[in-house]
């Protein structure tokens, strides 16, 4: 092999070694990432009316890890405009702070009913605290904070 052949080669298994880090780095640190999103219909049950002022309703919020990276987020009566037609979802990192944004389209009612809202959240690391704000369109919803762990089990109640 001639000294050109051996410095291409050099050169290349340094591209590669390199290239292999730097993807051992992004493996290593992944960001945390909302997955298995779902938002219910209607539960039956209306929480607001516009003609009736009195809306008490209550919501209970489930966390619960899943394995070593992740956790589960699940509510039993989120309030969402009736009349809503599809569901989306934005998450928002800084730090150990987790936003997720909570978005709904369709026409607007004059009335608000439950939903089931039910999502992962992936990428997370053992023993760390987060701060987990849950919005709902342009105000927040919902805000707790969890050291995450093997045994994680919260349950808030959340009233209006």
């Amino acid at each position: 092999m001639n000294k050109l052949s051996k410095t291409i080669v050099a050169l290349m298994a340094l591209f590669v070694i390199g290239f292999l880090a730097m993807e051992g780095c992004d493996k290593q640190n992944p960001q945390p990432k909302v997955s298995d999103f779902f938002i219910s219909g209607c539960n039956d049950v209306v929480l607001y009316d516009m003609r009736d002022n009195d809306y008490p309703y209550i919501d209970t919020i489930y966390v619960t890890t899943i394995d070593n990276t992740k956790m589960r987020i699940n509510t039993t009566n989120t309030p969402f405009d009736c009349c809503a037609e599809s569901f989306d979802q934005e998450i928002n990192l800084q730090g150990q702070n987790i936003s997720i944004l909570l978005l709904h389209e369709g026409p607007a009612c004059d009335c608000e009913c439950g939903h089931y809202v039910d999502l992962t959240i992936e990428n997370l690391k053992m023993g760390q605290t987060y701060t987990v704000n849950i919005k709902k369109d342009d105000f927040d919803y919902f805000q707790f904070e969890v050291a995450f762990g093997p045994e994680t089990s919260l349950m808030f109640v959340h009233e209006n």
